[in-house]
């Protein structure tokens, strides 16, 4: 079986979600795009690595996301954001399909090579969108299945056909 891997630019995506916000705001955004992401990733069985420019000129640092198959990156020292998805995107596993989400044609080109499947900012928003939509979030997990919902599709058809009798004698 195919494991997805999503690896997302995360100030592209924010810089979509909410166009005009400044620096400090883009910060306190990180945790909430996390928490947006791993629902995403799990609802479809995938993971995610969420890449975001410098936290600090020295190192570059990772964080795994304890119960969810997410790991944040900080790009540091000579490294970007966009070098690091691109060493991502080179050094995938096999068995992995793996997605790029960036705006950046440059790291779209460098993902078109490796052969790996591309998103822009918009599209993954979009589909971050409808996963919030009532009723979709489950709908559109692998191998879902539709909750019953109408007393119709809960009862036996005997019981069923009582309860209309009653109804119509009413």
């Amino acid at each position: 079986m195919t494991r997805t891997l999503y690896i997302v630019d995360g100030y592209n995506l924010l810089h979509y979600l909410f166009p005009g916000v400044g620096k400090d705001e883009l910060f306190a955004r990180r945790d909430w795009l996390l928490d947006r992401l791993a629902g995403y990733v799990a609802l479809r069985g995938a993971g995610a690595v969420l890449v975001f420019d410098g936290r600090g000129p020295e190192t570059t640092s990772s964080r795994p996301i304890p119960g969810a198959d997410v790991e944040m990156v900080f790009a540091g020292g000579r490294f970007t954001a966009d070098t690091l998805i691109a060493r991502r995107t080179a050094s995938r596993v096999p068995d992995t399909s793996v997605v790029v989400v960036s705006g950046d044609q440059e790291v779209q080109r460098t993902a078109a090579r490796a052969g790996v499947r591309r998103m822009t900012p918009r599209e993954l928003a979009a589909e971050l969108a409808e996963a919030d939509s009532p009723g979709q979030a489950l709908d559109s997990a692998p191998d879902s299945h539709r909750m019953r919902s109408r007393l119709e599709d809960k009862v036996d058809p005997e019981t069923l056909s009582k309860l209309r009798r009653l109804r119509d004698e009413a």
